[in-house]
């Protein structure tokens, strides 16, 4: 059954080795492996024309470019945003940030003198079990002073704010947000559980239900292989994402496509079946919100 809702596709990633500099994809990076396992298919280039092509068909009328770490942020960004200027479909821009960086506020003018950038985000994803599985530089960091004393300096631009933890890290996350209720705040992978058992399911569970009493977020339901394997079924995702939605409501959930990534997994028409095997107990109308509706106003796409 062809996807036929139109998409603001939240979560992707274009990018060109041989313009940005993407240390992981110079050699194998064992901690992005840990992610995502054997990722050698992984193309060393992936521009717009390739996920249009890979999307022919399906009714996608704006994307979200999420950077790709890379050694030069600021670089990456204009790269894309001279890309997102190419071509006619709207474009958002989400970038990457340092909450510690000394420079940051000097980095946040500069991003914003790119028109399609509307959201930063930082990685402080940190497992204490797996060495291999930690892109924030300590594991207490949402607890930080010093960290924590730089969010506002998100509102001279008004950028919204993307944060990737895992599951346990949820509480502290939420204590954040509490704290600043006047920045939007995206959540990644639904709160990236990694305990999928009955016990790590309800512990995600209330805590997601404690996170969301906070107006303020949106979570991004995308990259459903790095939380359940490159050989996920809709059976084991379904129970997570229906109480994901359960809880934000569907006007705080979207979905992304996590291109090229899925393609270690599904591919895009694969990965768009399963979505709507996935929300089949929603109206039409709700599907459309989550879709597309939601992502469209959060990153605003022009």
């Amino acid at each position: 059954m062809k996807f036929a809702t139109r998409i603001a596709d939240s979560h992707l990633h274009f990018y060109d080795h041989k313009q940005n500099r993407h240390t992981f994809l110079d050699e194998v990076d064992r901690g992005y492996e840990a992610f995502v396992g054997n990722y050698d298919a992984l193309p060393r280039r992936y521009l717009l024309d390739d996920y249009l092509s890979e999307t022919s068909g399906y009714n996608v009328e704006a994307v979200v470019w999420h950077e790709f770490l890379s050694s030069e942020p600021f670089e990456e960004a204009a790269w894309a945003q001279r890309a997102a200027n190419a071509r006619g479909i709207r474009h958002a821009l989400v970038a990457f940030v340092d909450f510690l960086d000394p420079e940051l506020e000097r980095k946040l003018d500069q991003y914003s003198t790119l028109p399609n950038l509307t959201s930063v985000r930082e990685h402080l994803v940190w497992d204490e079990r797996n060495p291999l599985k930690r892109f924030a530089k300590r594991p207490d960091l949402l607890a930080d002073p010093a960290w924590r004393k730089q969010l506002p300096l998100l509102r001279k631009h008004d950028f919204k704010c993307g944060l990737e933890v895992f599951a346990h890290q949820l509480p502290d996350l939420t204590r954040v947000i509490q704290n600043h209720p006047d920045i939007g705040f995206t959540i990644a992978l639904m709160g990236w559980p990694l305990d999928l058992s009955k016990e790590g399911f309800d512990c995600w569970r209330r805590d997601l239900a404690a996170l969301s009493t906070c107006d303020n977020i949106c979570v991004d339901i995308s990259a459903l292989e790095c939380i359940f394997g490159m050989q996920w079924s809709v059976a084991e995702a379904a129970p997570w994402v229906s109480a994901a939605i359960d809880t934000f409501g569907v006007s705080r959930c979207m979905f992304g496509s996590h291109m090229p990534i899925a393609r270690l997994s599904t591919g895009f028409a694969d990965l768009y079946e399963r979505y709507a095997q996935l929300v089949t107990a929603y109206s039409e109308n709700e599907v459309d919100e989550m879709f597309f509706g939601v992502a469209s106003r959060w990153f605003n796409p022009t």
